[in-house]
């Protein structure tokens, strides 16, 4: 690929809230190989800091806790104008219906969608006129079960609020990749032979024959934040997973 076909986001600012590990550090290396400056945050400002200085000198680390309205304040009063907000942040845990009462239910959701929701509002202001957004949600998406119940409702609704900025915010552009599996260091508390197993059991799950990594997610992400006349829609990034409940 010639350099200028691969450098096409020269100086942009793109920040990957949840960039400082796994799926948004992915997003973080593809924006930087596609000429962009780039901000990552974490709830650390240590992790933040230490995967700056891994990714190099075009890059700052931000802490910043999405929960938390004045942090999530804070980070937009300390940037210039952003060009592409990519947002990995916001983990779920898997819970049952039945098991989680109504008083414990808004916990799954505090994170993921309106910690977004937190985000993006406060970014409105900060975005360039021609953004775009992109968010992160999975598999579970798509498939109502019963064992997790809250995961489905948090990633399902967090795809609707992506519509809803799409149609708010236009010109601006918000999108939503939505995994399977990733092989990411969130799996790295399993011996090395139960890892090697899972990715066994997942790959053959899979169309493409091959585990899906947060490079991959990168690549998606940069050719979404490229894509000018794409917005409202979900990228499924599963290597074909989606075709089938298995």
């Amino acid at each position: 690929m010639p350099e200028d076909a691969a450098r096409r986001l020269d100086d942009a600012l793109v920040l990957c809230v949840g960039g400082a590990s796994g799926m948004g550090y992915g997003v973080a290396e593809a924006a930087l190989e596609a000429g962009a400056q780039v901000v990552v945050t974490s709830r650390s400002n240590e992790r933040a800091a230490r995967a700056a200085a891994q990714l190099g000198p075009r890059v700052r680390g931000v802490g910043v806790d999405i929960s938390d309205e004045a942090s999530v304040s804070s980070l937009f009063d300390g940037l210039d104008s952003v060009d592409h907000l990519m947002i990995t942040a916001g983990a779920v845990g898997r819970s049952s219906f039945l098991d989680a009462p109504p008083s414990e239910a808004d916990e799954f959701m505090k994170t993921k969608l309106w910690g977004t929701h937190r985000v993006i509002w406060h970014a409105r202001d900060s975005l360039s006129a021609r953004a775009s957004i992109g968010l992160i949600t999975g598999g579970y998406a798509q498939w109502a079960t019963p064992e997790a119940a809250h995961v489905h409702t948090a990633f399902a609704a967090t795809e609707a609020l992506a519509r809803t900025v799409a149609v708010s915010l236009a010109p601006m552009r918000c999108n939503v990749i939505r995994p399977g599996f990733v092989d990411t260091a969130l799996w790295d508390f399993m011996p090395d032979d139960e890892r090697e197993a899972l990715r066994e059991k997942e790959r053959s799950g899979t169309l493409t024959g091959r585990v899906v990594t947060p490079r991959d997610i990168g690549n998606v992400a940069v050719a979404l934040m490229l894509a000018e006349s794409v917005t409202g829609v979900v990228v499924p990034v599963d290597g074909g997973r989606h075709l089938s409940r298995s």
